[in-house]
């Protein structure tokens, strides 16, 4: 099956009515903190917040709730022309600049465009994580609600050549970006409208061929299919077309500017017999080799990176240990390895929500491992995408938290009306 990737007419923030556009983008819904949302709302009364995390009140009604208000401004908005629709179909041309936590620094470029929606069992969107029913809920309703896609999903896609790009490229070089934001969020963001109709045929016809991979949002992608599915029922399939596409941000897979990054395991809640227990157990499994520090840990760790699967690991007696597996089975993934023998077999972890949390910094893993003596902290390397992409084409799905594409891309650049 092809791949459909479309221009679009997004709509979009009035310069002129809100000021500087870095006031009023946010970063995605679900990694803002309660006292962040309460800082973006008081920034700005037009900033995208209200609209991607209303809150609820105690008075709501299946008439009056945070969907429904957060509807309600989106209309107020576009009527008073805060949110202004395009006049025609454009790709959107998305650059980030930013220094990531190896102290490398990246400019990372993404197309935002519409796709086609299509099941996964086609094999044109790929998944690679599982998904919960909680956050598809809240999201579907403000769906329900808006009629939007409030903000785009990540989506990679695989372009040896640089075909895409090199378009893009001879784009930006020839006209300024219509927005340039100074640093907000950890990066800076630039945006350019590239509406050359033959830019644009060439660029969806190379598309056609290439499956997308979700790097970030399945939540969203399964919530926009169940949404399609919703307005077919309901309005029949001629007059829910809208609703077939879903706005995306894509990256080019073997960009210099894709910063992925490694997400440690920090477990906690740990008895004393479990932690002795599983290091008494290691040796049969891994060849264990013992460091005195951290930086030194993580160096011999790097080594293995993208090469054959290593952890590391940070334990209450002030140890640091590399663990290197006796055997492996081909395409063996370091999560899977973490999560199948050292999580679930030698520290016989079952219920992993109770015990473990995440995090891409080394520094918290020192703090993690000192605040108590519960606690182990299992360090890693950052999965290849290339890894991430075979699982996906092979029908399979990761464990929670395998990838960290870093940062996050900022939301409320562009907004995809469903309805038109």
């Amino acid at each position: 099956m092809e791949t459909t990737v479309v221009p679009f007419q997004g709509l979009r923030y009035n310069v002129e009515k809100v000021g500087d556009i870095a006031d009023v983008i946010a970063p995605p819904y679900d990694v803002i903190k309660p006292e962040e949302r309460i800082e973006l709302e008081a920034h700005h009364p037009q900033n995208i917040i209200r609209l991607i995390l209303s809150q609820p009140q105690d008075d709501d009604t299946e008439k009056n709730n945070q969907y429904t208000r957060a509807a309600k401004l989106m209309q107020q908005w576009m009527s008073n022309n805060t949110l202004v629709q395009d006049t025609t179909p454009r790709y959107y041309i998305y650059d980030q600049s930013f220094t990531a936590p190896d102290g490398k620094h990246y400019t990372r470029r993404a197309i935002i465009a519409l796709i086609k929606l299509e099941p996964f069992e086609n094999k044109v969107i790929l998944p690679h994580e599982k998904t919960h029913a909680g956050p598809k809920i809240d999201r579907l309703n403000l769906m329900r609600a808006c009629h939007a896609n409030l903000s785009p999903i990540f989506l990679l896609y695989q372009d040896i050549n640089g075909d895409i790009e090199q378009i893009m490229q001879d784009f930006t070089d020839d006209n300024p970006p219509e927005l340039d934001c100074s640093e907000t969020f950890g990066s800076t963001h630039q945006l350019w409208c590239m509406e050359n109709p033959d830019s644009n045929n060439k660029i969806q016809k190379l598309f056609s061929a290439k499956p997308l991979l979700i790097a970030d949002g399945h939540h969203r992608y399964e919530t926009a299919l169940s949404f399609r599915d919703e307005m077919s029922r309901q309005r029949g399939i001629n007059t829910s077309l809208g609703y077939d596409y879903m706005m995306v941000n894509l990256v080019r897979m073997e960009s210099p500017g894709l910063a992925v990054l490694a997400i440690h395991r920090l477990l906690s809640e740990l008895t004393a017999e479990q932690i002795n227990q599983a290091i008494a157990g290691m040796p049969e499994v891994f060849e264990v080799h013992e460091l005195d520090s951290l930086s030194n840990l993580m160096a011999k760790l790097e080594a293995f990176r993208g090469k054959s699967p290593a952890v590391g690991m940070s334990t209450p007696d002030n140890k640091f240990r590399l663990l290197i597996p006796h055997s492996i089975s081909e395409g063996q993934l370091d999560v899977t390895l973490v999560q199948d023998t050292i999580i679930q077999k030698l520290f016989k972890i079952e219920t992993l929500a109770d015990h473990i949390s995440y995090t891409a910094y080394t520094d918290d893993v020192i703090d993690h491992v000192k605040e108590g003596s519960d606690r182990v902290a299992l360090l890693m390397n950052p999965t290849p995408v290339q890894q991430v992409l075979d699982v996906a084409k092979a029908g399979s799905v990761m464990p929670q938290k395998s990838t960290y594409f870093y940062p996050k891309m900022a939301t409320g650049f562009v907004v995809n009306l469903l309805n038109g």
